[in-house]
Formats: C-alpha cells, sequence, structure tokens
C-alpha cells in the first residue's frame, strides 16, 4: 500500500511530520549503516547531525529562524519521511544515497562526519 494512501501529507509540514519521521529516517539510518559496515545495527540519528547536514545542504533557511538544534533535527525527519510519502523517493534510494557516504566513515567522528555528508548528500537529493 502506498504511503499516501494511509496518510495524506500535502497539507502538512515536516514539523508535523517529524513524529513519523523519527522511527522512519532512524529505520534508513539504520539499514544503510547495516548495508556500509556488512553487518546488522540499529542506530539513532542525532539532531547535531541532522541539523549539521541541513545546514551544509543549503535548506536551512526552509526551516524558518529561531530554531533549536532538536526543532532542526524534526524539520528534517519531517522533510525526509513527506518526501517518501509523496513518493518522490524510495527507502531504496534513502538507504543508496545514505550507504555510499557511510561506507568512508569507521568510527566516532570519522562515522559523525560521514553521517553528517550522507544526509547532506540525501537532503540535496530531495531538494
Amino acid at each position: 500500500m502506498e504511503a499516501s494512501r494511509i496518510l495524506d501529507v500535502k497539507e502538512r509540514g515536516p514539523i508535523e511530520l517529524s513524529k513519523i519521521g523519527d522511527p522512519f529516517v532512524n529505520f534508513v539510518y539504520s539499514l544503510a549503516l547495516s548495508k556500509a559496515i556488512h553487518r546488522p545495527v540499529g542506530k539513532k540519528v542525532s539532531n547535531k547531525i541532522l541539523k549539521e547536514a541541513l545546514t551544509r545542504s543549503k535548506l536551512r533557511e526552509q526551516a524558518g529562524s529561531r530554531r533549536s538544534k532538536g526543532d532542526l533535527g524534526d524539520y528534517v525527519e519531517g522533510l525526509i519521511f513527506k518526501a517518501w510519502a509523496e513518493g518522490r523517493v524510495t527507502i531504496d534510494d534513502c538507504v543508496g544515497i545514505l550507504s555510499r557516504t557511510l561506507s568512508r566513515g569507521a568510527k566516532g567522528k570519522e562515522r559523525e562526519e560521514a553521517s553528517i555528508s550522507a544526509f547532506t548528500d540525501l537532503l540535496r537529493h530531495l531538494a
């Protein structure tokens, strides 16, 4: 079943969709990271990573002014979910885009930087 049949997202903004976008983004990130490191993992994406990716993708202004790191993370989660629900991107697209960059980063700061770059690439793809 198509996501648009389950939930009408046309009139909903990214912040409103962030509650369902949060687990969705963590799911595709976990799949992409599992693919990149060749073993199953379940990881959450930090708001710090999502906020930085939003800034680097040059989409920060769309989120509005006076937003906290958490608000910006929520915005990205809702934006990615909305793109999927509208059929503009598939889960396979998200996993593919993220895993290409994630395979370059090992652990710690390297993985954090790779994650920021990966989400920047995904956001640019959605723009």
